[in-house]
């Protein structure tokens, strides 16, 4: 026999492996200029990593005032619109068709806290809020909003003859969920610093950062003053721009990890911060907007230091006690604020220097490392390549060892391996086609051996299984061909699959019948045992292919079955062009004969005395006695196959079983020592018991028999059958 092959792992005289002479190639043909392309890259990492570390900085730095100016843009339309409707329409302040426009310009602009008017005659205030998710407390007495509520209209008039500050919340506009009025009023407008801003303003004006007194949060305001037509300041109508807007927007816009993009105001408070917890501190019980040399975060704070102490706008510089190094710019806000708002942009310098840093390491110092992972590379690639090869070898062993149940699953783009795939999946098929016609361990002894088959065999102990139908012949008349070949079909399919699956081989299908096949063409030192537990198998298999019969309301299948082992000719009979593997003998001639004899016991498996001493011990089994089948001289012990000795082994013979051997275990012995009254009387006890069995009834009638004519000393218990 021809040793496996073991993949890649031998080398056969002079050939190289396909792997290693790809490497090999490779390496003589990219290490020269591995390390040319090595030198260009360094120079030109190095410049593109300063070029994109300043790139990324500006980007921030404009994408953040782009931003800002999109956010207060539309708002400061708002403002100059509602101031100068203010100014045409004082009179309509008072009417619920201003609140509703009001309200629709909070619900059109998303960023805005707040809107409302501010009067100077008086210090009436008109004011629409947005109030903030999640907020807790809200309103004169500091407490939860009503449920749903979404907008506040609050409203301090002085209609009734006094100044009242009243709190009308809304979840839209119509639906009032909530209202209350204040035990007096505190707040006058006119005193709040977005007020003096636009009264001191010819135009929009900015205020600083500060905390809303409603909310305890930091924000802005953009307001403008209403002049009469005469000239006279009527009243200031404001805007406030929550931090929080800014803040979400900054903690999406940070460079890399560790990167952080916050404003200034021109009083150098911070208004804008990713944390907008942090921009806030209290002193003296109240609440204020922190500076940014202040702030919390040490990194910011120096930040605005360096620049403070004259390090200018763009700098580099170590910010925080680790010592790594920061890369720092300052960019004013232009357009509707003037130049009054700063964006700053830090950046940690080591994500833009340190891999450059640590390549050049890695290329200047440590270039084994770099042919280290080249090779590896290049061993990957390769295997990409070679391993559709070896999956073609392993199918090639496959075939070899007639594994023919999976298909052929190689994909390759290359068109010979692809071409090679396909010829071995078209030999694969038909091998497995090969193999439903003539037994599966014969073609894989053929395709081991590699040779020509011839016709000849050779004597060897052998164990024969013959199974057959029980009146298959009126079963089938009942039905159409067609209902034959399929019922019969499936039959075979798990009659053969039971053999199969413990190491028998189908010899032949004769009409009804099967011929099964043990330690041959494959060895097989337990063939007996084998054959034993694939007859039971088969019983088994029957037995369920019956229910499933009965469910279709189809006639059932009854199969009998005989066990034999001895000494047969095996090998090839037939033609140089046509031959048929088969077993040959009288052996096999007599295992027909046993599997006739179960109509004469009213058995399904018998076994002979052959088989018995193989697999003593190991079985349920019933002696019948010595019998002389139909055709044949010579007496032989047979014995019905119960089932598996064993509660635990396969196929377990039940305790009905067990207590039928017993009782039958009795009467025989006595039968054997010619004690024709006491054999008789456990015969009958027997047929009680387990109803008309034909062989207590064939060896009761021989008691009876004796009892009126002794037979002769010689007398060998043997039962002569003449007919089949």
């Amino acid at each position: 026999m021809t040793a496996p092959y073991d993949g890649f792992s031998r080398v056969y005289g002079w050939r190289v492996r396909l792997r290693p002479g790809i490497v090999a190639v490779f390496l003589l043909v990219m290490l020269p200029l591995s390390v040319a392309m090595i030198a260009v890259l360094y120079r030109q990492n190095s410049q593109l990593a300063v070029s994109f570390a300043a790139d990324a900085m500006k980007r921030a730095s404009n994408d953040t005032v782009i931003s800002v100016q999109g956010l207060l843009d539309p708002i400061a339309q708002t403002v100059n619109l509602s101031a100068a409707f203010g100014q045409d329409q004082q009179l309509l302040l008072r009417r619920p068709e201003t609140w509703h426009a009001m309200l629709d310009n909070l619900e059109q602009l998303p960023s805005l806290f707040s809107l409302y008017y501010g009067f100077a005659s008086t210090g009436r205030f008109l004011q629409a809020v947005r109030l903030p998710p999640g907020i807790e407390k809200y309103g004169p007495r500091a407490a939860p909003p009503p449920p749903g509520a979404r907008f506040v209209i609050r409203i301090i008039d002085d209609t009734a003859g006094e100044m009242v500050d009243s709190y009308t919340y809304y979840a839209r506009w119509g639906e009032v969920v909530g209202a209350e009025r204040a035990p007096e009023v505190r707040y006058d407008p006119r005193k709040r610093p977005w007020y003096r801003a636009a009264s001191d303003t010819n135009g929009l004006a900015i205020s600083n950062a500060y905390v809303f007194s409603s909310t305890d949060r930091p924000g802005i305001t953009l307001s403008r003053q209403i002049i009469a037509d005469e000239g006279s300041p009527v009243g200031v109508f404001g805007a406030d721009l929550s931090n929080d807007t800014l803040s979400s927007f900054l903690d999406q816009s940070r460079i890399g990890t560790r990167g952080i993009v916050f404003i200034l105001d021109r009083e150098g408070r911070l208004i804008g911060y990713p944390d907008p917890a942090k921009a806030v501190s209290r002193k003296d019980d109240q609440l204020e907007v922190v500076h940014g040399d202040a702030v919390a975060d040490p990194v910011v704070a120096a930040a605005v230091r360096y620049r403070n102490g004259g390090s200018g706008d763009h700098f580099q510089a170590a910010l925080d006690d680790t010592g790594d190094q920061y890369l720092v710019s300052f960019t004013p806000v232009p357009g509707v604020l003037g130049e009054s708002w700063t964006v700053g942009v830090i950046a940690d310098a080591d994500e833009f220097v340190g891999p450059l840093r640590r390549a050049s390491l890695v290329i200047l110092g440590v270039g084994s490392i770099f042919l280290l992972f080249a090779c590896l590379g290049v061993v990957w690639v390769s295997r990409l390549l070679t391993r559709p090869i070896a999956a073609l070898i392993e199918e090639a062993a496959d075939i070899r060892r007639l594994e023919l149940d999976s298909p052929v699953e190689v994909e390759s783009k290359i068109a010979e391996i692809h071409s090679l795939a396909q010829a071995l999946a078209a030999t694969k098929s038909a091998l497995r086609s090969f193999g439903r016609y003539v037994p599966k361990e014969l073609v894989r002894e053929i395709v081991r051996e590699g040779s020509d088959s011839a016709l000849g065999g050779g004597r060897q102990p052998v164990t024969i299984l013959f199974t057959d139908l029980v009146d298959f012949t009126k079963t089938a008349e009942a039905l159409s061909p067609e209902d034959v070949l399929t019922r019969l079909s499936c039959y075979f399919e798990v009659m053969s699959q039971a053999i199969h699956d413990h190491h028998g081989a189908i010899d032949k299908f004769i009409g009804d019948s099967i011929m099964g096949l043990w330690n041959a063409p494959a060895k097989d030192p337990d063939h007996a045992v084998n054959a034993c537990l694939a007859t039971l198998a088969c019983r088994a298999a029957a037995a369920t292919l019956n229910r499933r019969m009965v469910r279709e309301g189809l006639p059932l299948f009854h199969t009998r079955f005989g066990v034999h082992s001895g000494v047969a000719v095996v090998g090839n009979v037939g033609s140089p062009e046509r031959m048929q593997y088969t077993a040959l003998g009288a052996m096999v001639n007599l295992a027909s004969r046993i599997e006739g004899l179960n109509k004469h016991f009213g058995t399904e498996i018998l076994i002979t005395e052959a088989v018995e001493a193989q697999l003593r011990g190991r079985f349920l089994l019933r002696p019948l006695g010595p019998v002389v089948a139909a055709g044949t001289s010579v007496p032989i012990m047979v014995f019905e196959l119960l089932g598996t000795a064993g509660e635990t082994s396969a196929y377990p013979a039940s305790s009905s079983d067990a207590a039928k051997c017993r009782l039958w275990s009795g009467a025989y012995s006595a039968y054997l020592d010619r004690n024709w009254a006491q054999a008789g009387d456990g015969f009958r006890e027997f047929r009680e018991a387990y109803g008309d069995d034909a062989a207590a009834r064939l060896l009761l009638a021989k008691c009876d028999g004796f009892l009126d004519a002794p037979p002769l000393e010689e007398w060998d218990s043997a039962l002569v059958f003449d007919e089949k």
